[in-house]
């Protein structure tokens, strides 16, 4: 019971959070200085991995450790199955994003959705073919994609 409350006030965060960064607004930890973005405001770039998505760092150093991001897919993108060292929280924003891991079935997520994949498990992700997909993704330590080993899938 306790596990499964903590896990609702976790995932109430994780939406509230990205209610405000569908709005434009991102605060950096203690210490460092605000940011007040509104959406137009945001400067989107493009990904050295997979050019076809763009993101915005909101906060950290996705190459050293923690760190959160905005991430847009354009319609029907679906990157190759693959992994990441950390675990990966994503909250859709717009969209649908479609979800598979190993061992379970697709899973559209729409707005307000919540996906949270574990370190070095194989996923699969696309953004349905209706419109572009906008997620908040965050991550516990450096970010990756490493491709799924046929063998994985």
């Amino acid at each position: 019971m306790i596990r499964l409350l903590t896990t609702r006030r976790v995932i109430g965060f994780v939406v509230l959070a990205t209610a405000f960064g569908a709005v434009g607004f991102a605060y950096t930890q203690a210490g460092d200085e605000a940011k007040v973005w509104a959406h137009q405001e945001l400067k989107w770039v493009k990904d050295a991995v997979l050019p076809s998505v763009q993101s915005v760092l909101l906060w950290g150093d996705p190459a050293r450790g923690e760190h959160g991001m905005l991430r847009k897919f354009p319609a029907g993108y679906a990157p190759a199955p693959h992994t990441h060292p950390s675990v990966e929280r994503v909250v859709v924003i717009s969209g649908s994003v479609v979800v598979k891991h190993n061992g379970s079935t697709e899973k559209a997520l729409g707005p307000g959705s919540y996906s949270e994949i574990p370190p070095n498990v194989v996923h699969s992700v696309k953004c349905a073919e209706q419109s572009d997909c906008e997620f908040v993704l965050t991550s516990s330590g450096p970010f990756a994609i490493v491709p799924a080993e046929e063998g994985r899938r």
